[in-house]
């Protein structure tokens, strides 16, 4: 157990760094959207791109690690409902909550925490949760919020460039060609980027989401969209992935555990940012955001070692 939060402790370093940064005003809250884009648009992309090209995100039993995940996040969703109808919150707000709730930090934490610690064939797996959180949770969450920005949702969805730059890779794999090397080099370069980049970047967006909740009205207590994030949401993955294989469904274990532990990951910080352009309670938002990461050491290193996961890549 001390190995795993060990092993957890430098990529949380990372994003309190970029935390404290913008906090102490060493880098201006504004200038976080020029390192979100380099993150986004290259870093993270390029990772991706290499990483399928090098046949990685290939997969086995693809179909059933979508449908695992997906019945996990849909009972995350009854949830957020259920606690925001308590909560008497407005459809907008509890809409946003709901998708701070269940998508996870997949792109900034996810990647470079979990494939490190079960290695470069997670990547395949957490390729599926991206697909499942981005097209299907974003768009549902987005159209729960105004039912007239469904197809926009779901067409800004179509254009992130995670997705395109995994298919890119996929196709380049299965056709059987290999980069070129200036080309492959260059890309290498910006994929080692990524992690410190994404966690220091994670941090200044956590940073600045508060600050702005600060000038907001108090947001409604959110101790269980905390909960339902770093503990209903990884057992209910758990609990459908178990479900599936004693109906004879196929998932392979560490496609099974990549999706656990993708659903212990904490909330995705560009959800705060979206919040903010749709003028939704973005103080209530920014608290699930910074308390799920906070939480998330602890939980994560808890579901590593409940799933047996004692080393690195082991």
């Amino acid at each position: 157990m001390l190995t795993l939060v060990e092993l957890f402790i430098p990529f949380f370093a990372l994003v309190l760094l970029g935390w404290v940064a913008v906090r102490r005003r060493f880098v201006p809250p504004d200038s976080l959207g020029g390192l979100n884009v380099f993150v986004l648009f290259f870093a993270l992309p390029a990772l991706l791109l290499r990483l399928g090209a090098g046949g990685v995100l290939s997969h086995g039993g693809f179909g059933s690690l979508l449908l695992a995940y997906g019945l996990g996040g849909a009972v995350v969703l009854a949830g957020v409902a259920l606690w925001a109808w308590r909560q008497g919150l407005g459809q907008r707000d509890a809409a946003y909550a709901a998708l701070a709730t269940v998508f996870p930090n997949t792109g900034f934490l996810g990647l470079p925490l979990l494939m490190g610690l079960l290695g470069p064939q997670a990547a395949g797996p957490l390729a599926a949760t991206f697909l499942v959180d981005v097209v299907l949770f974003s768009s549902l969450c987005l159209a729960w919020a105004d039912a007239k920005a469904a197809r926009t949702a779901l067409a800004g969805a179509m254009k992130n460039p995670l997705l395109w730059s995994m298919a890119l890779g996929v196709a380049v794999a299965s056709a059987g060609l290999t980069l070129p090397h200036p080309l492959d080099e260059t890309l290498k370069m910006l994929g080692q980027s990524a992690t410190p980049v994404a966690l220091f970047t994670l941090g200044g967006i956590l940073a600045r989401a508060q600050m702005q909740a600060e000038t907001h009205r108090k947001p409604a207590p959110v101790t269980l969209p905390v909960v339902l994030k770093l503990v209903v949401h990884p057992a209910a993955v758990l609990g459908a992935g178990w479900a599936l294989q004693r109906a004879g469904v196929e998932i392979s274990s560490l496609g099974w555990m990549t999706l656990v532990m993708a659903a212990a990951l904490p909330s995705a910080s560009n959800v705060s940012m979206l919040a903010e352009r749709a003028r939704v309670d973005t103080g209530l938002v920014a608290r699930i955001i910074l308390w799920t990461t906070v939480g998330a050491l602890l939980s994560l290193a808890l579901w590593a070692h409940q799933l047996g996961l004692q080393t690195p890549a082991g």
